[in-house]
């Protein structure tokens, strides 16, 4: 009769629980002393904690995925307001569409630019979070307003719910950003 032992792998376990246990620790602390940084705590922790790449990161990388989740609700937006668009010309949808459209296409891949160093038309891009910053702030939370306010007295904007949304993450993704600088 063969007996077979389970206190090797189970060592084999532990030890590896013991080793790596520290550093995923660390990964959340990292995560919770940024997000304590920012004005909004919770938007910050559940989009950072849904990204994998987040437990094995440092602070550039979490601004560099909080851009990743502006990206994504800013591109949200402007789909919905295309659609709208597409059922009926309207220049005040028209005006959130352009500020939308510049913020996906040049705005964010700037920023996502300023937060990494990166060679363009062989010259080298040096890493700037200020100007990381500077952008956040006045090309898209600034384009944001633009559009949530652009319908005028009496009219509340179609995207209010996206406004918010997008707005919020561009002010966290400035706060994890200005602790770069």
């Amino acid at each position: 009769m063969k007996i077979v032992s389970t206190s090797g792998p189970l060592l084999t376990i532990f030890i590896i629980q013991i080793v790596f246990l520290p550093i995923s620790h660390c990964r959340a602390d990292l995560i919770d002393q940024t997000c304590k940084q920012t004005p909004n705590y919770n938007l910050c922790v559940s989009s950072l904690k849904s990204n994998p790449r987040s437990s094995a990161t440092d602070v550039k990388g979490l601004a560099i995925i909080m851009v990743e989740v502006l990206k994504s609700k800013a591109n949200e937006t402007l789909n919905k307001i295309w659609a709208q668009l597409l059922r009926h010309e309207d220049p005040a949808v028209r005006n959130c569409y352009d500020h939308y459209g510049y913020m996906v296409g040049a705005f964010i891949r700037d920023i996502y630019g300023d937060l990494t160093s990166r060679g363009v038309g062989g010259n080298f891009v040096r890493y700037n979070p200020a100007q990381a910053e500077r952008r956040l702030h006045d090309d898209v939370i600034r384009r944001v307003d633009h559009c949530r306010h652009g319908f005028g007295k009496g009219r509340q904007s179609p995207f209010g719910k996206e406004n918010k949304a997008t707005r919020e993450a561009a002010v966290v993704a400035a706060a994890i950003v200005r602790i770069l600088i």
